[in-house]
C-alpha cells in the first residue's frame, strides 16, 4: 500500500509531462511570409505628400501615419519625401502627375519608384446633407475618407501597385462648420490613422 501511495503522484506527473509532450508536436507553428510589396526591391523610393483637395491637413496627417507605417513594417527601408504634389507639379511645369510626371520626378530627385495618392473626404450625417461645405447642426456625424494610392516605376512610368482604401470616423458632439466642428480634429486624426494602416498592409510581413 505504501509503495502504491509513493507511485501514484509520480504517474500523475509523468502523464502531465506526456500530455504536455504530445500537445507541443501537434502544435502548427506559425509561418512568416515576406510582404506583398517589398520596398528593398523598388530601389530608392520616393513619397509624394497625399493630395487632399479641401483638406489638406488630411492629406498630410494620412501621409505621415503612412510613411511611419513603411518604416515600421520594413526598417531600413529608406523612403525619401519628395513633398506637395501641387508644389513638384508646378516646379515641373504639368498638371497631373501621371507616368510622364513621375519619370520626371524620378530624374529630379534620382528615386527608382514614387509613392503617390489622392484622397477624397466627405462629412455625413443621417440628419443633414451629406456635403462637406454645409453649415448645420448635428449628432452622430462622420468622416469618411477615401484613399487611392499608387506607386510608380519611375524609368518606365509602369504603375507597379495600386490600393484603394475607405474608412471613416465619428465626429463627436454638434457641428458648427466644416473648420470649427467639435472633435473634427480628433476625426480627422482618427480617419488618418485608420486609412494609413489599412494602405500600408500589403507592405506589412504576413504569418499563416
Amino acid at each position: 500500500m505504501d509503495i502504491d501511495r509513493k507511485l501514484h503522484p509520480v504517474c500523475l506527473a509523468l502523464l502531465w509531462v506526456g500530455t504536455g509532450i504530445w500537445a507541443l508536436g501537434c502544435a502548427t507553428p506559425s509561418v512568416r511570409f515576406p510582404p506583398r510589396v517589398d520596398l528593398a526591391r523598388l530601389g530608392t523610393v520616393g513619397m509624394v505628400q497625399f493630395a487632399s483637395p479641401g483638406r489638406a491637413e488630411l492629406g498630410a496627417d494620412t501621409s505621415r501615419q503612412f510613411l511611419a507605417s513603411l518604416e515600421s513594417a520594413q526598417p531600413g527601408a529608406p523612403v525619401q519625401e519628395l513633398g506637395d504634389a501641387k508644389r513638384l507639379l508646378y516646379d515641373l511645369g504639368r498638371r497631373e502627375l501621371d507616368a510622364e510626371a513621375a519619370r520626371a520626378l524620378g530624374e529630379k530627385f534620382h528615386v527608382d519608384a514614387l509613392i503617390v495618392g489622392t484622397l477624397e473626404s466627405k462629412r455625413s450625417s443621417a440628419a443633414g446633407p451629406a456635403d462637406s461645405h454645409s453649415k448645420f447642426s448635428s449628432s452622430g456625424t462622420e468622416l469618411q475618407g477615401l484613399l487611392h494610392a499608387q506607386i510608380f516605376d519611375t524609368h518606365t512610368g509602369a504603375i507597379v501597385w495600386n490600393h484603394v482604401v475607405r474608412a471613416e470616423a465619428e465626429i463627436s458632439g454638434a457641428m458648427q462648420d466644416d473648420l470649427g466642428a467639435i472633435g473634427a480634429d480628433e476625426a480627422q486624426m482618427r480617419l488618418a490613422t485608420r486609412l494609413a494602416k489599412k494602405a500600408s498592409a500589403d507592405f506589412q510581413p504576413r504569418t499563416d
